[in-house]
């Protein structure tokens, strides 16, 4: 059996499992996107929120528990905003997005 030097508490692994909830529905709710169209829904969805605003909804509950995260001290915003820069370089240089 693997000892763990730094275990999570029980708040960290409520977290981490409702943020690993919510990126899968990220993923779904870009797959849906992708498939039907923005501006699609489901049929059967008596409120018709169409596949933008869903994504809106889920990427919003992910940032939420993002900022849980950030505001218990369990991860550090700086160290989240230098990722955030980083990243932004490196699509600068690897992708189209900035062209």
């Amino acid at each position: 059996m693997i000892k763990k030097h730094n275990p999570c508490t029980d708040f960290e692994e409520e977290v981490l499992s409702l943020i690993q909830e919510e990126c899968a529905e990220v993923i779904q709710a870009i797959s849906k996107t992708r498939r039907f169209g923005w501006d699609s829904y489901h049929p059967t969805d008596s409120e018709k929120i169409d596949n933008r605003t869903h994504l809106e909804i889920e990427l919003g509950d992910l940032l939420c528990l993002v900022e849980i995260l950030v505001e218990n001290g369990v991860i550090s915003s700086a160290c989240v905003h230098k990722a955030i820069v980083d990243k932004r370089e490196r699509l600068k240089q690897f992708s189209n997005l900035f062209q």
